[in-house]
């Protein structure tokens, strides 16, 4: 908008601002050196703690200084114009994605830039009909009126375009089709999917932004339809925390679904100054829990008694199975326990004291209790020997040394002895005497679950010298009733993504690596395609692990990433009872569905697809199957028909990282990716039934389209789309 009658002042306005910075630059700069003096003159005269303070302060301005030389080409993005109530004057605050301030802030006009973490930034993501508000440290409200909300455009320091108050207030019902009207976000949306996920400081939605500014010490829960941003919006929010809560990064960690999507993010997090989030995938965190590194079981549950058999593993039941064994256990060896006589009858250790030790404190692990029973008996052994020792030496009548050393003899022989049998258990051989041990069993009644199975098909894993995923969380779980989670690191914050794949037992796993209970939870129960593993509900989820905690649950169901045309698609294909999403642009091209007679014809098709796609000026292009053995097959088959595709890659379940380009992939593993366009392989009636989890798992492969969308069907049309 360079006709705009603002435009010229604008750009006046842009440009003091880069010289501005400029100068802060050079005055941060200057202050260095003259803190680096400072230093010096604290050390020369031994003052370390003046001289820590300014290392502290010039380390700090070392920093602002960087972050505001890289912001010199595009130091900003947005302006809003507010009035606190009682105030007379308007005040211009500009919005970026860092803070560019002067060394002595005197007043708010001596604040160029404000990042867009700040909490007066809120006015501009949320104000709506001329009114707003913003808080600051959740206690101190400030309202006001909003007079202008101007985006825009900034290339090497240039101004380009300027937009003003036209974001998603613009948008139409949903019986209007909610199409929006915002040019900016509609210029993002049509630039097309990356091989990294980017980040969105510059077009944060009203919903999106009160999200990302929840308080830190909750559950936040974000139910989110495909391509409604979820993801992006719980990365943002780490990104808010870490700027708000001045947390260190290394005490914050992302569980997300598998190696690809954390490669997919990899870029993204150093954007939103995040770079040092730990993250991690569940199975990773499971090795660092169990401290050791099992070979896990590829096989999948074929069958509805094994895949019921994976799902029980993960409910909070199994922990009463785990407890009920070491109860059961603890309760034998106490039993067991007798008087301990040493040194001709000197040396009495009762039952009863013996007792006490085991039995001290209700969350003492099962082998820190026998450990403090043994250190508690070495001791007095030692201890009795050591006294004698010590009685010989200060030539006491009644101790000689040659008693002394026969009752050091009978002491160590008795610690060798005492302990040898001692019921300590190990992880994995604790784990299969578990699974065996159907007294334990009985007393739990799993319901619908066939215990024998249940029994011997874990065994028969065991003895392979694997663990499945199903195991992961209850080895977990029996890890901290045997040996504590000390070792562990604690986490400020949790982000769960695909948090709709977690089941129950691993939320409990993960809650227990909170400080706080802070997470944030980021799902769509649509697409939970997992027939083995899961939440039902994000009820079931509230009331098993996190009754306790304060809790935050938000919809959001605009989907920004695919055009109307692919969303009336895969709504239709929604699980009924799921909210359905609501599109935000269109491009005037519906999905094409088209019957192959043969594979041969189906390839043939894909290529020429392909090509059509890569016309279009599709980047990247994801070919989807419903399973992972197609995939190999169907990637072979590319490679094999059609060597000129270059970048042609395919994911497979050991898969690192994502590579852009042509994809071919598993919907499985293609879950949370985001394609130009998207080639479903083979959608016909044999390979997506009407059932519930065939739904499921299409509404994910058409939501990987952001823009065209291509189903080719061997034999008949799958029911789900007719």
């Amino acid at each position: 908008m360079s006709n705009h009658p603002d435009f010229p002042a604008e750009q006046q306005h842009l440009a003091d601002t880069i010289e501005a910075m400029k100068q802060i630059i050079k005055d941060l700069e200057n202050d260095m050196d003259d803190r680096v003096h400072r230093i010096n003159q604290s050390l020369s005269k031994k003052d370390e703690v003046s001289a820590y303070v300014h290392s502290l302060m010039k380390s700090d301005h070392a920093i602002k200084a960087s972050d505001i030389a890289k912001a010199l080409d595009n130091p900003y993005f947005g302006r809003v114009d507010f009035r606190e109530d009682g105030a007379e004057e308007f005040d211009q605050y500009y919005i970026g994605r860092t803070k560019v301030a002067k060394l002595d802030i005197e007043s708010v006009k001596d604040i160029l830039v404000f990042d867009w973490r700040d909490p007066v930034s809120t006015i501009f993501y949320e104000a709506q009909d001329g009114r707003a508000s913003y808080e600051v440290l959740d206690r101190y409200t400030y309202t006001g009126d909003v007079k202008l909300k101007r985006q825009y455009k900034i290339e090497d320091g240039q101004l380009i375009s300027m937009s003003e108050d036209n974001i998603l207030s613009k948008l139409m019902s949903r019986q209007q089709e909610s199409l929006i009207a915002d040019p900016f976000l509609l210029e993002r949306l049509l630039k097309g999917a990356g091989d990294r996920l980017k980040d969105i400081v510059t077009s944060i939605r009203s919903e999106q932004n009160q999200i990302i500014r929840e308080p830190l010490n909750q559950v936040t829960i974000i139910q989110g339809v495909a391509g409604s941003g979820k993801s992006t919006i719980g990365l943002h929010r780490l990104s808010y925390l870490l700027y708000n809560e001045k947390l260190n990064p290394a005490k914050l960690v992302i569980v997300a679904p598998n190696k690809i999507f954390l490669d997919y993010i990899s870029d993204l997090l150093p954007e939103i100054d995040a770079q040092d989030v730990k993250q991690t995938t569940f199975p990773d965190l499971a090795a660092a829990i169990m401290q050791i590194e099992p070979d896990i079981s590829q096989a999948i549950a074929d069958s509805e008694p094994l895949a019921t058999v994976a799902r029980w593993k993960g409910t909070p039941e199994f922990i009463k199975v785990m407890e009920i064994f070491l109860d059961k256990r603890l309760e034998k060896f106490c039993l067991k326990l007798k008087e301990i006589s040493l040194f001709e009858g000197q040396l009495i250790i009762n039952r009863e004291q013996q007792l006490e030790k085991v039995v001290e404190g209700a969350s003492v692990p099962y082998n820190e209790r026998l450990r403090s029973l043994q250190k508690y008996i070495r001791f007095r052994v030692r201890n009795f020997v050591e006294v004698y020792e010590a009685r010989v030496k200060r030539g006491e009548a009644r101790a000689d040394e040659k008693t002394a050393a026969r009752y050091a003899a009978e002491g160590d022989k008795f610690i060798e002895q005492h302990f040898a049998k001692w019921p300590f258990l190990g992880l994995l051989d604790g784990y299969a005497e578990l699974i065996q041990d159907k007294q334990s069993w009985r007393k739990v009644k799993p319901y619908g679950v066939d215990v024998e199975l249940l029994s011997a098909h874990t065994q028969t894993t065991l003895a392979a010298g694997l663990v499945e995923r199903d195991d992961l969380a209850p080895l977990c779980y029996l890890k901290l009733l045997l040996d504590g989670l000390t070792h562990v690191e604690k986490f400020d914050h949790i982000a769960v993504d695909e948090g709709q794949d977690i089941n129950l037992l691993e939320y409990i796993v993960l809650s227990r690596l909170s400080r706080n209970t802070s997470f944030t939870i980021m799902g769509d129960m649509s697409q939970a395609i997992h027939t083995d593993r899961g939440l039902t509900s994000w009820q079931a989820l509230l009331k098993d692990v996190f009754d306790e905690a304060k809790c935050r649950y938000y919809e959001v169901n605009f989907s920004y990433r695919s055009a109307k045309e692919i969303v009336d698609l895969f709504n239709k294909v929604i699980p009924s009872g799921r909210s359905k999403a609501i599109p935000v642009y269109e491009i005037g091209r519906k999905p094409v569905i088209e019957q192959a007679p043969s594979a041969m014809t189906a390839l043939t098709r894909t290529i020429e697809t392909i090509e059509e796609f890569q016309k279009l000026g599709c980047k990247s292009i994801g070919i989807l199957t419903k399973l992972e053995a197609d995939s190999q097959k169907l990637y072979e088959g590319l490679q094999s028909a059609a060597p000129h595709l270059t970048n042609l890659n395919v994911i497979t379940a050991s898969a690192l990282s994502y590579h852009g380009g042509i994809t071919v992939a598993p919907i499985i593993l293609a879950k949370g990716l985001e394609f130009d366009g998207v080639i479903i392989w083979n959608a016909s009636d044999k390979k997506f039934t009407s059932d519930f989890y065939d739904a499921k798992l299409l509404y994910v492969a058409l939501s990987r389209a952001m823009y065209y969308l291509h189903i080719l069907h061997q034999g008949r049309l799958t029911p789900l789309l007719k």
